[in-house]
């Protein structure tokens, strides 16, 4: 892939045309007055970042409110070659959802699928590798892009940025996707026997507290007893209406067992009055009288005669009431007994009733309890099986990583050459800026507990600085252009803060070396530049070599002295990152 050209459906926008396919394109930003320490003189703002934006932009990128909101009715037209193919691509800001890819509306997915499958040479049954996540080793999209050579898309995801080196330098990638599956069954696992550990009634046997063989016993007995409890419940669904008849009855047997116990009391006390008989006959006044030497007249004793009549009548008046009482008193009796009876009888036939059902709610709760029962019994044999697995698997999972770790190993040995490739050229690189700093691409078999199975690193020694750490990524970059694999990308883009930090020498060694290697290899190098960091090194080349370097090679200039001169050709604070 090689870029053509950058155009706008907007005359103010300033074209760009990747005039060398093979060769140096440079895009200086000029300041008006160099000499000038104005801050508003400066070379920020001209549309160099905005510029690899609007490419990756044209290249499927995700949408850019800033371009719908501050650029409304702009479209953007990338022309590029894949094998000598010509593609167009564009983009609308109004409508991002879709590209224009020579003449066909694509939504963003599957443009960028159909790009995948034309520059990259990606694997089946691999992740985290696309189009996308691999296009900006070749055009690094912004500043955070230049902070790790590794991770232009500056998405600190170790595996992701493991598989997309690995991929440029063409590593087995399968070795990496087997130990990232291996590693994450070990996570699914370990994850499966922590939420058991959570689980209320399982985390006692973790602790020890309980003995699983034991627990899992006693739950089954437990089952099996309510189960054929349950097989002989009867539900009663007048259940309550019953016991609240037999309640009535129970009391109204209690009402005439305290009225039957008053009718004997009353019986009983009528049996000791007809006992009773008052002792007042005739003789004995009469005896009394003569006693108190009283004579009583004929008049007298004719009169106590009646009295006497007229007391024995009375009495016998009183022993045929009280009899009579007795009587009534007794045939209450036996109906009151009759009904008690009654009573007993029926409430036994309740209570039976009762007694061999039941409600339906505590039936539902006997239920219930059964279902909780079962659950934890299926929680303890799934615990047990989950358990004797994880050891299982964690063993198998240290075999499986034995032997991976084992075949990398001998991969890596194997594939010394494809590995030296690309540590040799960027050795070379390096040595060209620091003769006498040790540097290579070193890729070592990564044998820890974690998805990562190449632990790759470019080095220069003492890379932490700028100016050496964009040495070290524009080598890493040039070396996966020239030297890398799995890829069909031509061109290598990089924005002017990669020659941030890095001495004038320096500088001028990296134009030498792309004069050297981009036209040798047939490959297409852009260079946002300021025309100040031109002028650092201007007096390291003669006259004939920033000719044919720089100044040949000048595709575009994008000045500050007025917004006509800049990218957009208009004023703009534009906000798309």
């Amino acid at each position: 892939m090689r870029l053509i050209s950058l155009t706008a459906n907007k005359d103010t926008f300033k074209p760009v045309y990747f005039t060398k396919e093979t060769g140096i394109n440079l895009i200086v930003a000029t300041q008006k007055n160099p000499h000038k320490s104005d801050k508003g003189d400066t070379t920020n703002g001209v549309g160099k970042s905005l510029l690899i934006a609007i490419i990756h932009f044209c290249l499927g990128s995700s949408k850019k409110d800033g371009f719908k909101n501050q650029l409304p009715g702009w479209e953007f037209i990338l022309k590029f070659k894949i094998d000598n193919k010509e593609y167009t691509s564009r983009r609308s800001t109004d409508n991002q959802g879709e590209i224009v890819l020579n003449g066909e509306k694509l939504i963003l997915k599957f443009f960028n699928k159909r790009l995948g499958d034309l520059l990259f040479d990606i694997p089946e049954d691999v992740s985290e590798l696309s189009f996308r996540s691999i296009l900006p080793f070749f055009i690094r999209p912004n500043k955070a892009s230049y902070v790790d050579a590794k991770d232009p898309n500056a998405v600190k995801k170790p595996f992701q940025i493991q598989m997309i080196n690995a991929l440029l330098l063409g590593l087995d990638l399968s070795l990496a996707e087997e130990k990232k599956n291996i590693t994450q069954e070990k996570d699914r696992i370990r994850d499966l026997v922590k939420n058991l550990r959570e689980d209320a009634f399982l985390k006692d046997f973790f602790a020890g507290k309980k003995d699983i063989s034991l627990t899992k016993q006693e739950l089954h007995e437990s089952i099996v007893n309510l189960e054929e409890n349950l097989k002989s419940f009867k539900i009663a669904d007048n259940y309550y209406e019953i016991k609240e008849h037999a309640d009535r009855i129970k009391h109204s047997i209690e009402g005439l067992q305290n009225e039957i116990a008053l009718v004997e009391i009353q019986i009983k006390n009528i049996d000791e009055s007809l006992k009773i008989s008052p002792d007042i006959k005739r003789e004995n006044i009469e005896r009394i009288y003569k006693e108190a030497s009283v004579i009583l007249k004929e008049n007298t004793l004719k009169q106590l005669y009646e009295l006497e009549e007229f007391y024995a009548h009375i009495s016998r008046n009183r022993g045929k009431r009280l009899l009579e009482q007795k009587n009534s008193l007794i045939r209450h009796l036996d109906i009151l007994i009759t009904k008690k009876a009654d009573g007993c009888k029926n409430l036994d036939e309740k209570m039976n009733y009762l007694n061999a059902h039941h409600a339906l709610d505590v039936y539902t709760k006997l239920s219930n309890k059964l279902s909780d029962l079962k659950s934890k019994h299926d929680n303890v044999l799934q615990y047990e099986e989950l358990f004797e697995k994880y050891k299982q698997e964690t063993r198998n999972i240290k075999e499986k990583n034995l032997k991976a770790s084992e075949r990398t190993d001998e991969y890596l040995r194997d594939a010394k050459e494809i590995v030296l490739q690309t540590n040799d050229f960027f050795r070379s690189l390096v040595k060209r800026f620091y003769p006498r700093s040790n540097a290579g691409i070193t890729v070592y078999n990564n044998e820890g507990e974690n998805q990562i199975r190449y632990t790759i690193e470019p080095k220069i020694e003492a890379d932490k600085s700028d100016g050496i750490g964009n040495v070290k990524l524009f080598a890493y970059d040039f070396t996966i252009l020239l030297k890398g694999f799995g890829h069909k990308i031509d061109f290598l883009f990089h924005d002017s803060r990669l020659l941030d930090g890095i001495d004038p020498r320096q500088k001028h060694e990296l134009f030498l070396i792309l004069n050297e290697f981009v036209q040798k290899f047939q490959k297409q190098y852009i260079l946002t530049v300021n025309y100040n960091q031109l002028e650092e090194i201007k007096g390291l080349f003669n006259p004939e070599e920033y000719k044919s370097i720089i100044q040949e090679n000048t595709i575009l200039e994008l000045k500050d002295s007025s917004p006509s001169e800049k990218l957009l050709g208009i004023q703009i604070d534009l906000d798309y990152d």
